[in-house]
């Protein structure tokens, strides 16, 4: 593989770049559809579906990621294409409660085929951005670079969310217009980095000599016969422990949004300081994570962020004091923080390049399958489940604690580093 090194500082300036006005997009994007849906009338079943069907829709067709990559061959080509269409597709999710407005009922299923479009658009260029990334950066230097990447980006995704719910806060609850004014600002940052990415260059790499493999040949992985050219015993089982831990955080997560702005009845203001303190938490200290897990394995420091957010829940139950949570959602936000970069590393590890784009879009669709059976589990619980001191959702955020620990215990012990 031949590329210069004045075309691999090139392309990073501009990767970051590009990461930059992402990460502005994705300080609207992550914290705020959902408040969204429930603004224009989604009720808990439909924020559940708001929160996971996009992204199992995603991660299907991540699926044809690398048979595209093959056929145009280049991976920015392809990147270059689907983030366009990304940044195009945040107008119907603006131009929702403007169309639909004599259609109240219709709103929030509108809001989900748009969210599906607008998070399967981003989904797709991800298997072929991080097999060009790999190529970028050094195996041992990727924790402490993804680490800092991450960083920097969190730290402007915390700002422009708490830009956005002061923005949201200022207009009230019963006003669209906040919502108008931040989707309009990420779609704009979209276009932006779009710009950024057409000025990244590849490096040389035969697409003809990535290997061709089924979804059921990657379901094969968990039995010891197959022929998939990975670590298959391990990797399965990595595959089952991040899925089942997803399946039950899902099993709650998606209806803190709920939780916080139906039940509790915070402001997009008090909305805002749960939600940004924790990611900017994870971003804080992914740094740290990232060089703990270059020197002593991914797996090993996997475990104790997985812990960590095992018993999270726990907190929650002692108190609904805004001050209180804020240091909770500290200590959940560094945990998660580092759970999400040491899976993401384990992932580039583990998978060869030669199979790295399709092997990480079928990760994602049983990760992604996970989390639709956990919202579901969730949304039959909750009409049905007795109050812990009031909340439903507080007996199934200690149902969903209780999965936590069990992966914890029983799954996560029995995947090996692979180092």
């Amino acid at each position: 593989m031949k590329f210069e090194k004045g075309s691999i500082r090139r392309s990073l300036y501009y990767s970051i770049l590009d990461g930059l006005f992402a990460a502005m997009m994705m300080g609207v994007s992550e914290c705020y559809l959902i408040p969204y849906g429930i603004a224009l009338g989604a009720t808990a079943h439909q924020v559940m579906y708001l929160a996971s069907i996009p992204m199992l829709v995603g991660a299907i067709l991540q699926t044809y990621s690398a048979r595209i990559t093959q056929s145009i061959g280049s991976r920015l080509k392809l990147i270059n294409v689907v983030v366009f269409l990304h940044a195009l597709s945040w107008l119907p999710v603006i131009l929702i409660p403007y169309v639909f407005r004599g259609r109240p009922a219709l709103m929030p299923w509108m809001l989900l085929i748009a969210a599906t479009i607008l998070t399967s658009c981003f989904a797709f260029a991800g298997p072929a951005w991080q097999s060009l990334m790999s190529d970028y950066i050094p195996v041992k230097k990727r924790g402490k670079y993804f680490g800092w990447r991450n960083r920097l980006q969190g730290i402007l995704t915390v700002a422009v969310s708490i830009a956005a719910g002061l923005t949201l806060h200022y207009f009230g609850k019963e006003n669209i217009v906040g919502f108008t004014l931040i989707f309009v600002f990420a779609m704009t940052c979209r276009f932006y980095s779009w710009i950024c990415l057409t000025k990244m260059k590849e490096p040389f790499r035969h697409t003809s000599h990535d290997v061709y493999f089924s979804f059921i040949d990657f379901l094969k992985q968990f039995r010891s016969h197959s022929t998939v050219p990975a670590d298959r015993g391990n990797f399965a089982r990595f595959v089952t422990f991040v899925s089942l831990m997803s399946l039950s955080v899902n099993i709650s997560g998606p209806l803190l949004a709920f939780f916080i702005l139906k039940d509790l009845g915070y402001s997009y203001a008090s909305y805002m300081v749960v939600v940004t303190t924790a990611s900017l938490s994870g971003f804080l200290f992914q740094g740290i994570w990232g060089k703990l897990g270059d020197r002593d394995g991914n797996v090993k420091i996997l475990r104790i962020a997985g812990w960590g957010i095992a018993v999270v829940p726990f907190f929650w139950m002692i108190s609904r004091n805004l001050g209180y949570l804020f240091f909770v959602q500290i200590a959940a936000g560094c945990v998660w923080g580092g759970f999400t970069l040491l899976t993401s590393n384990f992932v580039l590890e583990a998978l060869p390049p030669s199979i790295r784009i399709r092997g990480t879009s079928y990760f994602n669709i049983i990760n992604s399958s996970a989390m639709l059976l956990g919202s579901a589990i969730g949304g039959l619980l909750f009409q049905h489940i007795p109050p812990i001191f009031g909340y439903s959702f507080l007996t199934l955020f200690l149902i969903s604690c209780v999965g936590r620990l069990a992966v914890m215990k029983w799954v996560s012990p029995r995947v090996k580093e692979i180092r």
